[in-house]
């Protein structure tokens, strides 16, 4: 779930927020399944951004992790997975631009300063050095019919991706863990004959992000 959504139980659920979901799925899985060069203690401190929940007096809320990770771009800076540069290229890449959500956002001035050069009808290759400019392409791409497909394909396209990518189950912290085991309690309790399946590496947790 995006980091809009979980902070705002007011918000609606928006394109944008699905396809960051997309991120956020894709990076837990690779963190969690995929060899790379964290250490174990780092790595959990990463994870428990997709299971932080807190409650106040408007309900229980999250995502302040995956906001952080975002507008920091954390994640894509320090991990680096193994033999896989196309993977760090893409996490990178889709990190970059969801990170624009979380910014702020133009001030009056850059905001004047693109509605005199639109005005002007200034190129848009000129344009693109305007801060307001900037930022309103990258909320534009995200909402993009095709942006999202693109991007994975682009990524996907080269011929470096390993041939034979098992996956190699990583460490995950307890508190992770914790919360997935009620998460997955709960949903049994709503789907009738559904039974709990642990993994066999003995962590207890349940598949999920």
């Amino acid at each position: 779930m995006s980091a809009a959504l979980l902070q705002d139980n007011e918000k609606y659920n928006e394109l944008e927020d699905d396809r960051e979901s997309c991120l956020h799925v894709l990076t837990w899985t690779a963190l969690r399944f995929t060899k790379h060069t964290i250490s174990k203690g780092r790595s959990i401190d990463f994870l428990r951004a997709f299971d932080e929940e807190y409650e106040n007096e408007d309900g229980v809320k999250g995502g302040a992790l995956k906001k952080g990770f975002l507008a920091t771009r954390e994640i894509p800076r320090v991990v680096k997975f193994d033999h896989r540069p196309h993977l760090d290229k893409l996490i990178r890449e889709l990190t970059e631009a969801f990170a624009v959500r979380y910014e702020e956002p133009p001030s009056a001035k850059d905001l004047q300063a693109l509605e005199d050069a639109q005005i002007a009808n200034v190129p848009e290759s000129v344009m693109t050095n305007l801060p307001a400019f900037s930022y309103r392409k990258r909320l534009d791409d995200l909402a993009a019919p095709s942006w999202l497909v693109n991007t994975f394909r682009h990524n996907l396209n080269p011929d470096l991706w390993p041939s034979s990518d098992k996956f190699q189950g990583q460490p995950i912290g307890t508190g992770s863990s914790k919360k997935r085991a009620r998460e997955q309690g709960k949903l049994e309790v709503r789907i009738p004959g559904t039974k709990s399946q642990r993994r066999s590496d003995g962590s207890g947790s349940r598949s999920g992000s």
